[in-house]
Order: structure tokens, then sequence, then C-alpha cells
């Protein structure tokens, strides 16, 4: 349970990014697939094909450098 008594939440804050990607976008219909951007880590919908260009084209590879430089931040 998050336990915040402001009503807005910024990218700095812990619980930021649990929030945000609590639930699937709101276009996912089940025959797509969702990634999560570099830099914002917001989920998106995309087609499988593109699924597959971002694990290939390095965004995932941002990504997972982004919540390892985070970890040891």
């Amino acid at each position: 349970m998050i336990e915040n008594d402001r009503l807005i939440l910024l990218p700095s804050d812990p619980e930021f990014h649990q929030i945000l990607n609590g639930t699937l976008p709101m276009d996912f219909d089940g025959s797509q697939c969702v990634v999560q951007r570099a830099g914002s880590g917001v989920l998106e919908t995309v087609s499988c094909l593109d699924a597959i260009e971002y694990a290939l084209g390095g965004e995932y590879d941002e990504l997972d450098d982004e919540f390892e430089e985070e970890e040891e931040g």
C-alpha cells in the first residue's frame, strides 16, 4: 500500500513509477504488446513488431541501464 498525503507525485518520488505503471495502458486490448519507454518509464501499447524492435534496437537496454543507475545512486 502506498501512503502519501500529497495530491501530486513527482518523477523523483519513490512511488511514482509504481503508481504510473500499476495498470495497463487504456488502449491495450490484448492483441498488442506493452513496453516501458526509456527516459520517461511510461508504459506504452505497441504492435508486436514494434516490441521486437524495442527489444533488439537497444531501447530496452537503455531502460535497464536507467534502473541500474537508480539502484546504485
